[in-house]
């Protein structure tokens, strides 16, 4: 197993139910709102439906793409909606160098600003939910609420025990991550994150678009030690928060309480028995939901 943990302040196992990030699906078709948002010296590419100074802003997870969130259709076509490739992932450039969570949550902020938009619910998939926790702690302002799905959320310690536990953490996953046994690694990692519940067309397309992504992306994504001082201790945010996470009931129950140590206001769904992509396993069940959410707030 990868310990991916904490690698960008989570606590993560590359195992069935827990690691990365989310969803993919069918190319991207003639006509699609695309942009590029400048950042870092290269581009990133987002997709921008509807209008207005707040959005809803889906962030997928490591080695995916925005494609993976296609089955929530009904709801960012519904909403003003920004759907992002992450530096390093799907259309986006993909520069050599390190990849700290903090990378990645810039280039957030760097889309957000070229599309107009002020404010925002951050919804971010395994991966994608270190990412959210980061930009709220960079840019609280800016974010209306936060949904993670099958994302763990912790926050870094600020002591030297801690800091070497994660740099061989961050060793280790460049070990087991690198060249062809890497990526042989990685291919039964991605089949241990499905279950009974993910459909049969969705295992390809997972698995090719996660392999698809650079092998020094791949390794960066989760060993390069973030640079920002750690939050001070006991440090919560209040924004409004839901989590929807899949599991085992133990494991779940020890997630959310962990989860809502950071945000005490958390709504948590538990989905005993799926997979790592709920997204694609109930679509149906996970846009009411995120629906539900948005409404109230």
């Amino acid at each position: 197993m990868i310990p991916i943990t904490q690698t960008l302040g989570y606590n993560r196992l590359i195992t069935k139910n827990s690691l990365l990030l989310l969803l993919v699906i069918p190319a991207l078709g003639a006509g699609t709102p695309s942009h590029f948002a400048p950042y870092a010296g290269g581009q990133v590419h987002y997709e921008s439906y509807g209008s207005g100074n707040e959005a809803v802003v889906f962030i997928h997870g490591w080695t995916c793409d925005l494609t993976f969130w296609r089955e929530q259709a009904p709801v960012y076509e519904n909403h003003r909606s920004l759907l992002i490739d992450l530096p390093g992932h799907g259309q986006s450039d993909k520069p050599r160098g390190p990849y700290p969570v903090e990378f990645f949550a810039r280039g957030v902020e760097a889309v957000m600003r070229d599309a107009g938009v002020d404010r925002a619910v951050l919804v971010g998939h395994s991966l994608g939910g270190p990412i959210v926790y980061t930009f709220l702690r960079l840019f609280p302002e800016q974010v209306k609420a936060v949904v993670l799905v099958d994302a763990n959320v912790h926050a870094p310690m600020n002591t030297p025990a801690y800091r070497k536990a994660q740099q061989r953490l961050y060793d280790q996953n460049v070990r087991v991550l690198s060249g062809p046994s890497g990526r042989k690694y990685m291919a039964g990692s991605i089949e241990r994150m499905f279950s009974d519940q993910t459909p049969p067309a969705w295992r390809g397309q997972i698995s090719a678009k996660m392999l698809a992504t650079p092998d020094y992306v791949r390794v960066a994504a989760v060993s390069s030690p973030s640079q920002l001082d750690p939050p001070k201790p006991g440090e919560t945010y209040a924004v409004p928060a839901l989590a929807i996470l899949a599991g085992s009931q133990a494991s779940l129950d020890l997630r959310v309480a962990a989860t809502r140590r950071i945000f005490p206001n958390l709504q948590a769904e538990k989905w005993v028995g799926h997979g790592h992509f709920v997204m694609v396993e109930d679509p149906e069940r996970f846009n009411k939901s995120l629906e539900d959410f948005l409404a109230t707030h």
